[in-house]
């Protein structure tokens, strides 16, 4: 959970760095008093070579304004993201912040860079960054210095080197598999997605583990995209094949892609083929037929995120525990 860091530097060494009294350092930050050119150089080299920002709460206070707590992400469009934004800004206005979001393609470093400054224009407490390892981390810490990161992770980066919160996308697919194998099911298919540096997505991994650990080799699996259109391809890909009598998607909106697929292709869910996903997506349960899904607490990881930027050694005390389960509906028999 929260991760061990190197003791953040200080007002005091930022004085000692640039040879001045904290007074002066508090005025270069404030404004609040002229200081000559010069000394202000000294102090600015100084917060630069030992990466020093300045208390986002502080800063706020001396303006008057509400302090923010950063959001990086990549993009809001998926149902967990978007839960979780939800959540952070619920808790945020709870707890007096105010959350600014930017969504930042990961392989736009000098985008990202020029956001973060941005972002750093602000009175930042804290900053949650999602896919935290599909950024250049070593710029980003650079950039922000001693400000606080914290990020939801679902297991790729459970070893990043800041605070973080895992969601178990590999336990979760391990779940539904073996679900769909206790209702005689020979094998599981699966649509395969695309995953930050070409890595296998977490969930692709439980859903092997069930496999191999019922003693069955995993079928290739089919290919997709996080998108509606790739879905259906992948789907009709999949009904084409008499052979396929279960198949598990990486997420519900695949999922109802590739149910309709079958639809078209005159397989009927779940009587000729069982189907099942992962998130509990809000139209899981008025689809026809209802999806089979494992509902991960989204929500939860948001609040726990912010926590862990706030008051991280009560993070989890202060969040409850997660409402994580299997969803059993019509579209696995």
């Amino acid at each position: 959970m929260p991760s061990k860091h190197l003791r953040l530097p200080t007002i005091a060494d930022v004085a000692r760095e640039a040879g001045v009294s904290l007074p002066t350092v508090s005025r270069v930050l404030t404004g609040s008093t002229p200081v000559r050119p010069e000394t202000r150089l000294r102090v600015e080299s100084a917060m630069t070579r030992l990466r020093y920002r300045p208390n986002g709460a502080a800063r706020a206070l001396v303006k008057g304004s509400q302090p923010i707590i950063g959001v990086i992400a990549p993009d809001t469009t998926a149902y967990g993201r978007t839960s979780m934004m939800t959540s952070i800004e619920e808790r945020a206005r709870a707890t007096g912040n105010l959350v600014a979001v930017t969504i930042l393609d990961p392989q736009d470093s000098e985008g990202v860079s020029a956001a973060v400054e941005v972002l750093l224009a602000q009175p930042i407490v804290g900053v949650i960054v999602l896919d935290y390892n599909s950024y250049n981390t070593t710029r980003l810490h650079a950039q922000l210095g001693a400000i606080p990161i914290a990020t939801v992770t679902n297991g790729v980066d459970s070893d990043a080197d800041v605070s973080h919160v895992l969601v178990d996308d590999r336990a979760a697919a391990r779940a539904v598999t073996r679900h769909l194998l206790s209702r005689g099911h020979r094998t599981v298919h699966y649509v395969a997605v695309p995953y930050f540096g070409h890595r296998i997505h977490p969930r692709e991994l439980g859903w092997r583990d069930a496999l191999l650990d019922a003693g069955i080799e995993p079928p290739e699996p089919a290919a997709s995209d996080w998108g509606s259109e790739s879905a259906l391809r992948a789907g009709a890909d999949l009904a084409a094949d008499s052979e396929v009598t279960a198949v598990f998607c990486p997420n519900d909106e695949i999922a109802f892609g590739v149910m309709r697929s079958m639809y078209d292709a005159g397989r009927r869910v779940p009587e000729d083929v069982a189907v099942a996903g992962i998130d509990d997506h809000p139209l899981s349960q008025s689809y026809v037929p209802s999806l089979t899904t494992y509902r991960l607490d989204w929500r939860w990881a948001g609040r726990v995120a912010i926590e862990l930027l706030i008051d991280p050694t009560h993070a989890l005390e202060r969040s409850g525990t997660p409402d994580n389960k299997l969803v059993v509906r019509e579209s696995s028999g």
